[in-house]
C-alpha cells in the first residue's frame, strides 16, 4: 500500500462546526508548539497557509500541516496513518490536551479509508478497509454509519461485474462522513449541504528542517499544497505501515 494521510482532531469545543465555519486562520505561534512537539529538535518552516482540503501534502517527508483554533486542533501527518486505527501511539494521541480525539485518513491509490474515535484516552469506535477487505472494526457502530451498512452509499465499478467480496459502501466515503458527523467538515469529497467548506478552514503548511543543517542553495518551499521542497533534508518522517500477510 501506498503513502496515506491522516487527520488527527483534538476537540474539546462543544461545536467544532461552529469554530471552523467562519473561515478561521489558524494560530501561527500555537501550530509552531505543535510541531516542535511532534518533531523534537528540528525547526518548522512556514511554507504558507494550505487549505484543509491539501492536508494530504502531509504525506510528504518532514511536511506537517497544523491548524490551531479555540478548542480545536487538527495535525496532519502520515505517521498516524495506520491500517489499524487503534493502534496509534499514545504520544500521537496525547500530542494536543483534549478529551475527545477524532482520526480520519485515508489513501487514494488503492481507496483505502479509516477513522476512530477516543474519548478520555479510550478507544470508542475505530475502522478501516479497502473496497474489498475489513482491517479493523473495533467498537460499536455508530447511528450515523447505518444508511452505508444497509447500501445506501454502494460503490461503483467499471463493467458489469463488481467484485462479490466488494463492501456496501467506498472507504473513503465512509471515512470522509466520519469527519462531517463528528466535525462537521468533510476533507476528502468536499462539502455537500450544511457542511463547513474545508477550502475555507486554513492550517499552517510547515517543512521541518533540522536548524543545524545548511540550508541548500536556492532550496526556497514552493507555496502551499502544490510540490514538495524537501528532497534535499533528512527524511525523519515515518512511511505508511504496510499491510502484513
Amino acid at each position: 500500500m501506498g503513502v496515506g494521510t491522516a487527520a488527527l482532531w483534538f476537540v474539546d469545543a462543544v461545536d467544532p462546526s461552529a469554530i471552523l465555519r467562519p473561515g478561521v486562520r489558524s494560530s501561527h505561534d500555537a501550530a509552531a508548539a505543535v510541531a516542535r512537539r511532534l518533531h523534537p529538535g528540528l525547526e518548522p518552516d512556514l511554507v504558507g497557509m494550505a487549505p484543509l482540503t491539501a492536508f494530504g501534502v502531509a504525506s510528504e517527508p518532514d511536511r506537517v500541516l497544523v491548524g490551531c483554533f479555540p478548542g480545536v486542533t487538527v495535525v496532519c501527518a502520515a505517521e498516524p496513518a495506520a491500517v489499524r486505527p487503534s493502534t496509534v501511539s499514545e504520544t500521537w494521541r496525547t500530542l494536543s490536551p483534549a478529551r475527545t480525539v477524532y482520526l480520519v485518513a485515508s489513501e487514494r491509490e488503492h481507496a483505502w479509508g479509516a477513522f476512530a474515535q477516543w474519548t478520555d484516552g479510550t478507544l470508542r469506535r475505530s475502522f478501516s478497509a479497502g473496497p474489498t477487505y475489513i482491517f479493523e472494526d473495533e467498537g460499536l457502530p455508530q447511528p450515523w454509519e447505518r444508511p452505508f451498512w444497509s447500501g445506501e452509499h454502494p460503490l461503483r465499478f467499471d463493467g458489469d461485474y463488481p467484485d462479490p467480496q466488494a463492501l456496501p459502501f467506498h472507504p473513503q466515503e465512509f471515512a470522509d462522513a466520519a469527519g462531517a458527523q463528528w466535525l462537521g467538515v468533510r476533507m476528502i469529497g468536499g462539502a455537500q449541504d450544511g457542511d463547513v467548506d474545508p477550502t475555507s478552514v486554513l492550517l499552517c503548511d510547515f517543512v521541518m528542517r533540522d536548524p543545524a543543517a545548511r540550508p541548500a542553495p536556492n532550496s526556497a518551499p514552493a507555496s502551499s499544497g502544490t510540490q514538495s521542497t524537501t528532497d534535499d533534508q533528512p527524511r525523519k518522517r515515518g512511511l505508511f505501515r504496510r499491510l502484513v500477510g
